[in-house]
């Protein structure tokens, strides 16, 4: 599935101002209706990355192995 929000075009470069003509904003728009996300076997605690590999967002595991703590009283 595709999202068309539409275009925008930048008429005088050396301006901060954006004009799109045809843009049509789309208040509360959910991940899986981005063709570049994947929300497939989303679970809790799961963050968004970009996955090269397949060129598109997925969500991961966060995952760390603490090797040393150095410093400090404990």
């Amino acid at each position: 599935m595709s999202l068309n929000l539409g275009t925008v075009t930048i008429r005088q470069p050396n301006r901060t101002t954006i004009s799109a003509s045809d843009f049509r904003p789309k208040p509360n728009i959910s991940l899986s209706e981005i063709n570049d996300v994947s929300t497939a076997g989303v679970e809790d605690g799961e963050f968004l990355a970009f996955d090269s590999a397949n060129n598109r967002y997925e969500f991961k595991t966060a995952t760390a192995v603490i090797e040393k703590v150095d410093g400090g009283q404990f």
